[in-house]
C-alpha cells in the first residue's frame, strides 16, 4: 500500500505578499582593509590634478631637506666649541 501526498503550492497575491528584507553582509572586523599612509595619500591625490600633486610634493621635499640641513647645522654648531679631548672626556674615554 503506497500513500502519496499531494502538496499544493500557495498562490501569491498582493494581499498575502510579505516582503522579506535583504540583509546586508556584516563586515568582518578581522577582514577589514588596512588603512595605510599610501591608501590615505591615494585618496587625497585622486582629488587633485597632476600639477597640484607635483607642487605639493616639491614643497614637501624642500621642507624635509630644510629640516635635515637645520639638524645638521645645529649639531655642528653645538660641537664646534668642543675639542676632541673634551668630547672624549664627556664620553668617559679619557
Amino acid at each position: 500500500m503506497s500513500t502519496t501526498s499531494t502538496a499544493s503550492t500557495p498562490t501569491v497575491t498582493a494581499s498575502n505578499y510579505k516582503a522579506i528584507p535583504i540583509q546586508q553582509p556584516q563586515p568582518n572586523p578581522s577582514r577589514r582593509f588596512p588603512v595605510t599612509p599610501g591608501v590615505l595619500r591615494s585618496i587625497f591625490a585622486s582629488s587633485r590634478t597632476v600639477f597640484e600633486e607635483r607642487s605639493i610634493s616639491r614643497v614637501a621635499f624642500f621642507r624635509f631637506a630644510g629640516f635635515l640641513i637645520s639638524c645638521l647645522a645645529i649639531s655642528l654648531a653645538t660641537s664646534r666649541g668642543r675639542s676632541i679631548k673634551s668630547g672624549a672626556a664627556l664620553l668617559g674615554v679619557v
